[in-house]
């Protein structure tokens, strides 16, 4: 989905009234998309009582050598799981600015209550969230295991979440530190009361070893994801918990999730990595290896 497209969706849906988050979006069809190396993980979930998606993407070497690496898990899989997307991402480790990926998308059955783990309701009264520690559980302790069992995977894993599911995985950094050695969440929307509540302590008293969280805005953004996201950036460099390292950048020219947010992430995530050996050489190092 475009940048544009976001910006229209969240200004036909409105704000919740004291919250700033988003109502709850039309369906999305979960249609196979068209890319190519595509494989599809079904996982009967007892944590979910219900069998879930996944759709993964393969680094366009996988098959002709014996490499391990690195997994990306994308939320809304079926929004950002894209030829586009996953192109942008290819590109980049093929220009040397990030290792090579496998990408799995977790595709939504009922976002609106994977979102939050309480309960939100709307002006209109309508309400979101309430089992989002259920769905964390199915991402670290049955989706996680199957990719891992199925594939090559080095121990590094990101998070990458957009918009609602932006604040999911920017929850799940502090909820279980030991899902995701990254967490780039694209326009997050922070304004969930468990949030607002709990923020500075769970900054304070973070103790998930390293890690790096990476915030995404897009300079046209909706104002409360510019002003959180930026209050988030602002107590972590101020408590300065151990280990966590919070990087925000503001895109120029974008709006709500700009279309080059988890490039863009990727990259600052990324930042002064190289390869271990050349780039036609089998080994590679990701200068991080928790994730576990």
């Amino acid at each position: 989905m475009s940048a544009a497209s976001f910006v229209r969706l969240g200004r036909l849906l409105g704000l919740a009234a004291g919250l700033g988050v988003l109502g709850p979006p039309a369906p999305a069809q979960a249609v196979r998309p068209a890319i190519s190396q595509i494989r599809v993980e079904r996982i009967a979930s007892a944590r979910l009582g219900e069998t879930r998606e996944a759709w993964v993407s393969l680094p366009d070497r996988y098959d002709e050598t014996a490499d391990r690496y690195p997994v990306l898990y994308m939320l809304d899989g079926e929004i950002n799981f894209n030829s586009g997307v996953i192109g942008g991402v290819r590109q980049a480790a093929f220009l040397g600015e990030m290792p090579e990926f496998i990408v799995v998308g977790v595709v939504n059955t009922d976002r609106s209550k994977d979102i939050f783990p309480e309960v939100v309701t709307y002006r209109d009264g309508t309400k979101d969230g309430g089992r989002a520690d259920a769905f964390l559980d199915f991402v670290g302790e049955e989706l996680v295991p199957q990719v891992e069992k199925a594939y090559r995977t080095e121990p590094l894993r990101v998070l990458y979440g957009t918009s609602n599911t932006g604040f999911t995985a920017v929850y799940a950094l502090f909820r279980n530190p030991r899902l995701a050695g990254v967490v780039i969440a694209a326009s997050a929307t922070l304004s969930v009361p468990i949030f607002h509540a709990n923020r500075d302590a769970w900054i304070r008293d973070f103790k998930g070893g390293d890690k790096r969280l990476i915030l995404i805005m897009g300079e046209n953004d909706l104002p409360t994801v510019l002003s959180q996201n930026g209050a988030l950036k602002e107590q972590c460099d101020l408590l300065t918990p151990a280990g966590l390292s919070c990087r925000l950048a503001v895109l120029r020219g974008g709006g709500h999730v700009p279309g080059n947010s988890l490039v863009e992430g990727l990259r600052l995530a990324f930042e002064g990595w190289t390869f271990a050996t050349p780039r036609t050489g089998s080994k590679r190092s990701t200068n991080n290896e928790e994730g576990h």
